[in-house]
C-alpha cells in the first residue's frame, strides 16, 4: 500500500463518497426553483437558483475524472459517448500544457467503467441525454460583450499606460459561479480539491506515478510523487477507470 503525501493545506479532509452523496442529497431538500441562470441571495435556497441535474452532473465529473474546473465547464454535448459499457468525454488540453510541450494534442480522451461508477455517473449520463445537439454546453452562462480596462503601472504605482479591450463572455458557466454553487453546498470545498482528492483515492487504491501521470496530464514526475510514495513496483490495476 504507497503512502499517501500529505502536503497541502487541511488535506486531511479528502473528498469521499460520504461526501458526494451529502452534496447531492442537499440539492434534491433545497425547494424546487425556476431554472434560470441567476445567482443572487445569501441564504442556500436563493444561491441555487439553477438546474439541480446541471450542477449534480458538473460535481460528478469533478469528482470521477478529477479535471480542471475550466476543462469540466467547456464540455459540450459532443464530447460524450459510450461503448461497450464504457463513458468517453473528450477534455480540451489547457494551452499552457500545449506551450510547454509542441506534440502534445488539443485533446484527450478518459473513459470510466460505467458499472463501476454507476453511482455517480448516471446523473452524467441522464443530465447529457437530455440536451438537444453536440454543440450544446453542459454548463451554459450569459454571453454578452463587455469592456475590459487594463492599467499599466510604473515601480512606483503610478498609471502610465490604459488598454481597453472589447471581449464577448464565451457563453458558458464561469469559474467564479461554478466556485460559489460548490461552495453554497459546502463552504469546506471548492472545485480544485476535486482534483486532489481523486489523486490521493487513486494513490490509495495502488496506482503508480506514471499511471497518475497519465490520467492528470501532468508532464513532471514530482508532481505524481507528491501523492505517491514507495520502492518496488506499484502494478495494481485500477478496476474503475482506464488510465490512458
Amino acid at each position: 500500500m504507497p503512502i499517501v503525501k500529505a502536503r497541502w493545506k487541511d488535506e486531511e479532509h479528502i473528498i469521499r463518497d460520504s461526501d458526494m452523496d451529502t452534496m447531492l442529497n442537499t440539492l434534491d431538500t433545497v425547494k424546487k426553483q425556476d431554472s434560470t441562470l441567476v445567482y443572487k441571495g445569501k441564504n442556500l435556497e436563493e444561491r441555487l437558483i439553477v438546474d439541480h441535474n446541471m450542477i449534480k452532473c458538473m460535481l460528478c465529473l469533478l469528482y470521477i475524472f478529477g479535471r480542471r474546473l475550466s476543462g469540466i465547464l467547456q464540455l459540450k454535448k459532443g464530447d460524450f459517448w459510450t461503448k461497450k459499457g464504457y463513458l468517453y468525454v473528450r477534455f480540451k488540453v489547457l494551452k499552457k500544457a500545449r506551450r510547454r510541450d509542441k506534440l502534445t494534442p488539443k485533446t484527450r480522451v478518459k473513459r470510466v467503467n460505467m458499472k463501476g461508477q454507476w453511482k455517480y455517473v448516471h446523473y452524467i449520463v441522464n443530465y447529457v441525454l437530455k440536451l438537444e445537439s453536440p454543440d450544446t454546453p453542459l454548463f451554459p452562462g450569459r454571453s454578452r460583450p463587455h469592456t475590459q480596462i487594463v492599467k499599466r503601472k510604473d515601480e512606483t504605482g503610478k498609471v502610465i499606460k490604459t488598454y481597453e479591450y472589447n471581449i464577448k463572455e464565451t457563453g458558458i458557466m464561469s469559474r467564479q459561479r461554478a466556485y460559489k454553487i460548490v461552495k453554497a453546498l459546502n463552504p469546506d470545498i471548492y472545485p480544485h480539491w476535486f482534483r486532489h482528492s481523486l489523486a490521493t483515492q487513486l494513490a490509495e487504491e495502488g496506482i503508480d506515478p506514471w499511471q497518475l501521470m497519465s490520467w492528470f496530464d501532468w508532464d513532471r514526475f514530482a508532481t505524481a510523487k507528491r501523492y505517491i510514495s514507495g520502492t518496488g513496483a506499484m502494478t495494481r490495476d485500477i478496476s474503475n477507470r482506464e488510465v490512458g
